[in-house]
């Protein structure tokens, strides 16, 4: 019963937002919407009032989410990997009970610390060095918001990727080393190709963490929905803009405010498409391993 409840409590959400999503699309076109490269979603909120009948091409949105998270992944990615590898199989015992539970609380920060990390630390930062090196770095740019947020994708790529690896069967590396190879050939052609499922998982989390984050980039990036693909200038994402269009009394009749429920399901729907390519690519990887 509880399983079964818990299923019919998705099953909602997902026909919920739907179900508004639809009542978007007929007064916007899908097509409009997923294709458009203008996004300024003011309209008139009376029939008698004057005002914009609003742009919902949410192109820029989406580039500037990709970014953001691209920005991310590149320092999460490589840091948490590493990471994973010295404490699967070069780290001391005591060095693993100590630094591992301390990176692991990375994880557990709430994310509207990091965002104030991001808006009275890092950004000034990070413009200070901009501006030695004679660069023009926006202060709520994709670089800062994508840098802060690959801090806090760290922990969960680590410790996956760690929990892979220590999956491994020793005999597998047992047998490596019989073979005349060192500890990193071992690593690299023995432990990585047996635990390249549960690293892929753990880096598609990770895009799927940095997807959905609300609090880091509400702080952090634009509002602005500007189409570029440079990590200097402001940027906005689809969290940004849901928060935006539902803050305040709203009535739920208008475009700019069933526009969040759209794109909270484009948001659903990549998220769904990354876990399948997840377990797609997992299963694939385990039956040549098999």
């Amino acid at each position: 019963m509880c399983a079964a409840f818990s299923v019919l409590i998705t099953v909602l959400i997902v026909f919920s937002v739907l179900f508004e999503s639809i009542r978007f699309f007929n007064i916007v076109p899908v097509w409009d919407f997923l294709f458009g490269t203008q996004w300024s979603p003011q309209t008139a909120m009376r029939a008698d009032q004057a005002g914009s009948s609003g742009s919902f091409g949410a192109v820029p949105l989406f580039m500037g989410t990709v970014l953001i998270t691209f920005i991310a992944m590149c320092i999460a990615a490589p840091v948490g990997l590493f990471s994973a590898i010295y404490l699967s199989e070069y780290a001391p015992k005591k060095t693993v009970t100590s630094i591992k539970p301390i990176l692991e609380m990375l994880a557990g920060v709430p994310t509207v610390v990091y965002g104030y990390f991001a808006v009275i630390t890092f950004s000034p930062f990070l413009r200070g060095v901009g501006d030695f090196f004679g660069l023009s770095i926006a202060s709520e740019s994709a670089m800062i918001t994508g840098i802060v947020m690959g801090i806090m994708i760290i922990p969960y790529v680590m410790s996956l990727s760690n929990d892979a690896m220590n999956a491994v069967p020793q005999s597998l590396k047992d047998a490596s080393t019989g073979m005349g190879a060192t500890r990193s050939e071992t690593v690299r052609l023995v432990v990585i190709p047996a635990a390249l499922p549960g690293i892929i998982s753990a880096m598609l989390l990770g895009v799927s963490r940095g997807i959905g984050e609300t609090m880091i980039v509400v702080m952090a990036a634009g509002l602005a929905a500007k189409l570029t693909a440079n990590p200097f200038e402001a940027v906005t994402t689809v969290t940004v803009q849901i928060v935006t269009l539902l803050v305040g009394d709203q009535e739920f009749d208008s475009a700019k405010t069933l526009a969040a429920f759209a794109l909270g399901l484009t948001l659903f729907f990549f998220t769904l498409v990354l876990n399948v390519a997840a377990l797609f690519i997992s299963r694939k990887y385990r039956e040549q391993y098999d």
